[in-house]
């Protein structure tokens, strides 16, 4: 477990369950995460949990605050290459935990866990070019280096996807 001013990052348990159901079932967010929204019963996301926690090349970890634990959302990296010391970035939070901090937190822990642990040196994130958490990458050292244009399809249109990066530096 990663412990941080007003949050911690750890591994998933039961009672993390509904939030992330709820989570995986809102087709808002759903969209600005480029996820192909589908309903999501408590057995499949326990599956889906399952998997990303046993994945060799998945960092998965429950976003919960300090006090008292409770879910706040899900963070990952994904598609780690250690020869490379690249992997991409996944970030969800509850949208009553976003704007108070626990984003940034979030990802100051994992970045220097990735990079002391797993000698991970880059991170790259995909996201929706009208996502308003662009404004929040750039905030914390994430810079734009390219974009895919009419790449996700949300809603039977197609957007825009940025690619994003950030060095870790020792």
């Amino acid at each position: 477990m990663l412990e941080g001013q007003t949050i911690e990052l750890r591994a998933w348990r039961d009672e993390d369950v509904p939030t992330l159901v709820a989570l995986r079932n809102d087709l808002e967010l759903q969209n600005l995460l480029m996820a192909q929204a589908r309903p999501n019963s408590v057995e499949k996301v326990r599956r889906w949990l399952i998997d990303k926690s046993g994945s060799e090349d998945v960092l998965f970890f429950i976003i919960g605050a300090r006090d008292g634990g409770h879910c706040l959302g899900y963070l990952q990296l994904y598609n780690q290459r250690p020869f490379h010391g690249t992997a991409e970035l996944g970030i969800c939070l509850a949208p009553d935990a976003q704007g108070r901090g626990a984003g940034r937190e979030a990802l100051i822990l994992v970045e220097d866990y990735a990079r002391r642990i797993f000698s991970i040196r880059k991170i790259v994130l995909h996201v929706l070019a009208d996502n308003p958490a662009t404004g929040f990458y750039r905030r914390v050292g994430y810079r734009e280096v390219g974009c895919l244009q009419a790449h996700a399809r949300i809603d039977g249109a197609y957007r825009d996807v940025l690619i994003m990066e950030r060095l870790l530096l020792p």
